[in-house]
C-alpha cells in the first residue's frame, strides 16, 4: 500500500509528469518489439488530448472509478470552476482523494444498475484492476462489503453534468443501466474503459451490449485515435473489433449524436 500511497502523492503535480516522460523513454525496446501495438502505446497521450477538448472550465465533471485520482486531477485542472464528484469504494483512496481534492465531493460507493450491497476485491499486487468480481485463484486481494450506488440517484440534484469518465473493471455498462436519467436530461460526454479480458461476461454481458446502450441513448462511440483525429464514429462491428489482439485501445469516447468532432492533431 506504501507504493500506492506514493503513485497518488505524485498525481497532479510536476514529479508526476516526469515519471510519465521516464517510462515512455524505458518502454522504448517494448514499442520496438510490437510496432503493431503503436495505438496502445499513444493512448495514454491521446486520452490527455481528448480530455483539453471535452472538459471546459465550469463543467460539472462526474469521476466513476476514480482510484488515485490521476483522471480526477486533469478535471479539477480544465474545470477549476466546477463542481466535481467522485466514486471510490476502496476506505484508503477515498481517504486520500479527500485529503487531496478538497473541492471535489467524494462517494464511496460502487456504482451500479440498482442500489445495494456487494463485495469488493482490493488486488493487493495491482489496484487498478479492484473490482466487483472474485479475482482469477492466485490473486493476492483484500475483500470487503462496499454500498451500491445508481448515477440517477446520487447525481438527481445536480444542475448540470457535462463529462463522465467510467472505470470500473467490467461494471460499466451496470453503471450506465443506472444512470439512464443522467444521459437523458443532461447528454454528457463520457469517457469509458473497455477492455478485451472477461470481466465483461462475468457481469453478464459482451462488447456489443455496452455499443448497443449507447447508440439506445442517442450516443456515438469513437476510438480515442478517431476521436483525436477528427473521423468518423465506431460501427458496431469496429467496436466489437478493437477488443481483439491488435487492440486499438481501451479508452472510448461516447459523445450525443449531435456533437461535432473535429480534428485535435
Amino acid at each position: 500500500m506504501f507504493k500506492l500511497y506514493l503513485k497518488q502523492a505524485l498525481v497532479g503535480n510536476p514529479l508526476g509528469q516526469l515519471g510519465r516522460r521516464v517510462r515512455w523513454v524505458l518502454q522504448t525496446p517494448q514499442r520496438l518489439r510490437h510496432p503493431e501495438l503503436w495505438d496502445m502505446y499513444l493512448e495514454d497521450r491521446r486520452t490527455h488530448l481528448a480530455l483539453e477538448a471535452l472538459i471546459e472550465d465550469g463543467d460539472c465533471c462526474v469521476d466513476v472509478g476514480a482510484h488515485i485520482g490521476s483522471m480526477l486531477a486533469d478535471m479539477v485542472r480544465l474545470s477549476p470552476s466546477g463542481t466535481h464528484i467522485a466514486f471510490e469504494p476502496v476506505p484508503h483512496k477515498a481517504t486520500w482523494l479527500r485529503k487531496k481534492f478538497k473541492m471535489v465531493s467524494v462517494v464511496e460507493a460502487a456504482t451500479s444498475a440498482e442500489p445495494g450491497t456487494a463485495t469488493f476485491y482490493d488486488d493487493v499486487d495491482q489496484p487498478g484492476f479492484s473490482g466487483l468480481i472474485r479475482p482469477a485463484e492466485g490473486t493476492r486481494t483484500r475483500s470487503f462489503p462496499v454500498d451500491l450506488v445508481t448515477l440517477d440517484a446520487t447525481l438527481a440534484a445536480a444542475e448540470r453534468v457535462d463529462f463522465i469518465k467510467i472505470d470500473v473493471e467490467g461494471a460499466e455498462l451496470p453503471t450506465l443501466q443506472g444512470a439512464l436519467d443522467v444521459l437523458a436530461d443532461h447528454r454528457p460526454k463520457v469517457l469509458f474503459e473497455c477492455g478485451p479480458g472477461s470481466n465483461l461476461q462475468s457481469f453478464g454481458y459482451k462488447r456489443a451490449d455496452l455499443f448497443d446502450h449507447f447508440v439506445g441513448q442517442g450516443y456515438d462511440i469513437y476510438s480515442m485515435v478517431d476521436f483525436v483525429y477528427g473521423r468518423e464514429s465506431m460501427t458496431r462491428e469496429s467496436f466489437e473489433k478493437a477488443g481483439t489482439y491488435p487492440y486499438r485501445g481501451f479508452n472510448f469516447v461516447a459523445l450525443p449524436a449531435d456533437y461535432v468532432v473535429h480534428r485535435l492533431a
